[in-house]
């Protein structure tokens, strides 16, 4: 009952957040990008907010339960690091440095094209990357819902989709903005508690301990089964995925100064590599108390909240498993609809007015929750594979495209165009047939990246580039790439030194706890 009443009062938060923010949104500047007047510390908590999603709370416990803390903290963690450099600092600063309101109009500002080609290509493939995604979030917060409440699926994924569609239509990237900053402080409670909650529940931290290493959970890839090749495509996937994530990149634009991107993230890194570690190994003891193998990964986080952590603990984890799923839900929604919008006033009627555009968002909006919702009332999608899928077209596409469209001054756009359309039906075939016969050993990853990398190459040499093109690469390079000195205040150095404290701090506390120091 405390777990079910957590839920309704979490979910009022975040509703009555966005309403009261919708005074705010006077323009589709405000509704898309905030106004970019996001301080630091809000595009910390988005940040931090959009990487912690049910991918942690659901399916990061249920992995560590039934396989060990180590391949999540491994491979998990480690390849979300990299993506996250990759999507904040090289693509996002540079896209914000350069003014881009999306990431559509970066590709038109790069290339000195708004042909609906392009455009539409981007749309379909940053939808098809994001699809999957969110079909896990809908899907897994439809779970939670229905787990506590006692409902069918489909109703807990009901009113997900409602909840997320009222939001976004109040106050758009207000909307996000603020409950995400709000989640972030209810994340940091949880990782806090998390153990010593765990600790508790078992009976001692000897035993918890004990129960990880009975479980064989300790070695790189635990009691998984699988092998080390495996692991390493997966962290391909997810790195495909975070470091091209388009919901991440997004959040760069939203910021007053390229100086609270570089400082916001450095802060939202701290917080949720200290969360994700926490909540790896505290699941990891479950074991204790929960037979291995004796339940689905996914029921994990339910089951635990009810059953087995202390009540307090268990409302906060189901509603951070709540705020996860619908923080990153949110962006994802947005991201998608903006892309669909954006070939409407690059291309298709760039004379649209900015209620007509900002109107069309809310509709686009709502229709990607629907659909998605409806995909995902079906049937029950693994974390893993759906997950796979959206790296394996990312890395085919949208994310070689991004870093060579930054880096490479002879990519061109009839490259990006065949690409990007590519991307999806290639990269449901490798998923499809490694699934049912094995194809794409190890993992798909392995061979998409040089096909994405390698076409992309082979194509631009093949045709010519275009002066627009050419000056499309100097505008980016002179905007995008361009230093200009920020005046480090004392504030600055105290953030710093104070992340890094913390970070030593918890590194030397849990390598104590577990008797590797």
């Amino acid at each position: 009952m405390a777990i079910g009443l957590g839920i309704v009062v979490l979910l009022g938060i975040f509703v009555l957040i966005s309403v009261v923010s919708k005074k705010q949104v006077k323009t589709n500047e405000d509704y898309w990008l905030m106004g970019r007047k996001a301080k630091w510390w809000m595009f910390a908590g988005t940040l931090s907010a959009s990487y912690v999603s049910l991918a942690t709370f659901i399916g990061g416990v249920g992995a560590s339960w039934a396989w060990g803390p180590m391949p999540y903290l491994l491979f998990f963690t480690s390849s979300m690091t990299f993506g996250w450099i990759i999507a904040v600092v090289l693509i996002g600063l540079r896209m914000r440095k350069m003014g881009s309101e999306s990431i559509s109009d970066f590709y038109r500002q790069r290339f000195g094209d708004k042909s609906a080609s392009l455009l539409t290509g981007i749309s379909v493939t940053l939808a098809a990357i994001i699809f999957f995604y969110l079909l896990v979030q809908l899907q897994g917060g439809g779970i939670v819902i229905s787990e506590i409440f006692g409902t069918p699926l489909y109703v807990g994924i009901a009113i997900m989709v409602a909840i997320l569609a009222v939001t976004l239509a109040s106050s758009g990237m207000y909307s996000v903005v603020l409950t995400d900053t709000f989640s972030m402080f209810l994340f940091i409670v949880v990782g806090a508690l998390l153990i010593p909650g765990t600790i508790i529940a078992v009976g001692s931290l000897d035993i918890g301990i004990g129960a990880v290493s009975a479980n064989g959970g300790w070695s790189a890839t635990g009691s998984s089964g699988l092998d080390m090749p495996y692991f390493i495509g997966y962290a391909l996937a997810w790195l495909s995925i975070i470091g091209g994530s388009p919901h991440l990149i997004n959040r760069s634009l939203i910021v007053d100064t390229p100086k609270s991107v570089v400082k916001g993230s450095f802060v939202a890194y701290i917080i949720t590599m200290s969360v994700t570690l926490c909540v790896f190994l505290a699941s990891s003891m479950l074991t204790a108390a929960i037979e291995p193998g004796s339940m689905s990964p996914d029921a994990i986080s339910a089951f635990a909240s009810a059953n087995v952590w202390p009540k307090m603990i268990g409302v906060l984890l189901i509603g951070g498993a709540m705020a996860a799923a619908f923080t990153t839900a949110n962006t994802q929604t947005i991201t998608v609809a903006q892309g669909f919008v954006d070939v409407f006033r690059f291309s298709l009627k760039p004379n649209m007015g900015e209620k007509q555009l900002r109107k069309l968002t809310m509709i686009v909006s709502v229709l990607v929750l629907v659909l998605v919702g409806a995909f995902a009332a079906q049937q029950v999608w693994l974390i893993v594979i759906a997950s796979s899928l959206a790296g394996v077209i990312a890395s085919l596409g949208f994310f070689p495209t991004l870093i060579l469209a930054l880096y490479w001054k002879r990519l061109t756009v009839k490259a990006v165009k065949i690409m990007l359309w590519a991307s999806i039906p290639i990269g449901i075939f490798m998923i499809a047939t490694n699934t049912l016969w094995g194809w794409f050993a190890p993992f798909p990853t392995v061979y998409s990246y040089p096909i994405g990398f390698g076409g992309l190459v082979l194509i631009s040499l093949l045709t010519k580039q275009t002066e627009a093109e050419k000056q499309g690469y100097l505008f980016m390079r002179e905007k995008g790439f361009t230093k200009k000195p920020q005046k480090v205040e004392k504030s600055d150095y105290v953030t710093i030194i104070a992340g890094l404290s913390f970070m030593a701090i918890l590194f030397f506390v849990l390598n104590n706890m577990l008797g590797t120091l």
